[in-house]
C-alpha cells in the first residue's frame, strides 16, 4: 500500500523534533493535542500560506483554509484507503514537499513509497517475501568506534524515531556496506550522512530486522566512516516502555544511550538497566532523573557480550 505507507513517512517527518519541518508549524505556537505528534491546523496554516505566496488561493481566504481542508488533511496524514479518490495523490504529495520546502532527498524516498505498491524502497517496510524467510548475513567486516543511540518516544506513549550517530572501524581491506539491525517494525531507514539506504528491509532472524547501508566512500582496513540515520517506528501492536542495546557486537565502543520523551507523556518512574539476556528481567537497575529536556541519559564503555543496556519506564496511573 505505497500512499499509506508515504502518508505514514510524510507525518513522520513533520513531527521530527531533529528536522526543520517541525520547526515551521511549531513556531506558530500551538502544540498537538494530547495523544497527536503533529498540530494539523498547523500544517494546514503553512499549506495555506504556500498557496497565497504562489497565487493559488487568495488572501481573503487563507484564514478559512485550514477549517476548511480539514478532512483532506486527516485523510493525506492518516494514510486514506488507495481507492479513495481523496487518497494521498502525487498533487497532494507534491503540495506537502513543497510548503515545507523538503529536500531533495525526502522528496525522492516519499515519491519512491508513493509509487511502490509494496512501500519497500530507500523507505519502508520489510517486503513480504523478506518476512516469510530470514536473511543469511557475512561475517561482520566492521565495529563501532562510538555510538550514541537517540530515542524519541512521543506523545501517544509509543516510540516515534530513533536516531544513531556511528563511528566504524573497518576490520577489512573493502569495507563497503554495514547492516543497521533493529528489534522492531518500522516504517523508514533514513540514512543522512555517511551513506545510503539500499534495497529492502530484510528479516534476518525472528524479531530481529536489518536495513543494508551502502558507504559514501569505501574504508580500508583500520579507516573509520561517520554515519547518521534515523528509523522511523510503525508500531501496530503496544511495544514494552524500554529501549534496549546489545553489547555482544561493539563491546569496547563508548556508547552514550538518550531517551526523550514528549512533554505531553513523561513517564512516572524511569530506571537504567542491565539485562543479562534479551528474554530475561533486569539483572540490576536504578532509578535514574530526567534532565531539563526531559531525556535520560548514560554512557556505556564496556559492555559484557549477551548482555544488553538501557532504560525501562512507567507511566503514570490514568485519574
Amino acid at each position: 500500500m505505497g500512499r499509506r505507507d508515504a502518508a505514514l513517512a510524510l507525518g513522520l517527518l513533520l513531527a521530527d523534533p531533529e528536522l526543520p519541518y517541525r520547526g515551521m508549524w511549531a513556531s506558530l505556537g500551538t502544540s498537538p493535542r494530547r495523544g497527536r505528534q503533529l498540530n494539523r491546523a498547523s500544517v494546514g496554516r503553512i499549506i495555506a500560506a504556500h498557496l497565497v505566496d504562489t497565487h493559488h488561493l487568495d488572501d481573503i481566504e487563507e484564514k478559512a483554509w485550514p477549517r476548511a481542508k480539514k478532512d483532506w488533511l486527516n485523510r493525506c496524514l492518516d494514510g486514506a484507503r488507495p481507492e479513495d479518490a481523496n487518497a494521498l495523490n502525487r498533487e497532494a504529495l507534491g503540495l506537502f514537499c513543497d510548503a515545507f520546502a523538503m529536500s531533495a532527498r525526502h522528496r525522492t524516498q516519499l515519491l519512491a513509497l508513493w509509487e511502490s505498491s509494496s512501500g519497500a524502497r530507500t523507505l519502508g517496510r520489510p517486503a513480504p517475501a523478506t518476512r516469510e524467510r530470514t536473511a543469511e548475513l557475512p561475517a561482520r567486516e566492521y565495529h563501532s568506534v562510538w555510538v550514541l543511540e537517540e530515542h524519541f518516544v512521543g506523545a501517544d506513549r509509543r516510540p516515534l524515531l530513533h536516531r544513531t550517530t556511528q563511528t566504524v572501524e573497518a576490520d577489512v581491506d573493502d569495507l563497503r556496506r554495514i547492516i543497521h539491525k533493529f528489534d522492531a517494525d518500522c516504517v523508514a531507514v533514513d540514512v543522512e550522512r555517511g551513506g545510503r539506504a539500499s534495497g529492502d528491509i530484510m528479516l534476518i532472524t525472528e524479531g530481529l530486522w536489518g536495513q543494508p547501508i551502502v558507504l559514501d566512500e569505501p574504508a580500508a582496513r583500520g579507516e573509520h566512516r561517520d554515519l547518521v540515520y534515523t528509523t522511523y517506528f510503525h508500531h501496530t501492536e503496544e511495544p514494552p516502555p524500554e529501549f534496549r542495546r546489545s553489547g555482544g557486537s561493539d563491546p569496547h565502543a563508548d556508547t552514550e544511550i538518550r531517551v526523550h520523551f514528549h512533554p505531553d507523556s513523561v513517564p512516572a518512574e524511569v530506571c537504567h538497566c542491565v539485562w543479562p539476556a534479551l528474554d530475561e528481567r533486569p539483572l540490576a537497575e536504578a532509578v535514574v532523573e530526567l534532565d531539563d529536556t526531559r531525556s535520560a541519559a548514560e554512557v556505556f564503555n564496556i559492555l559484557q557480550p549477551g548482555s544488553l543496556v538501557g532504560f525501562r519506564w512507567s507511566w503514570p496511573e490514568a485519574t
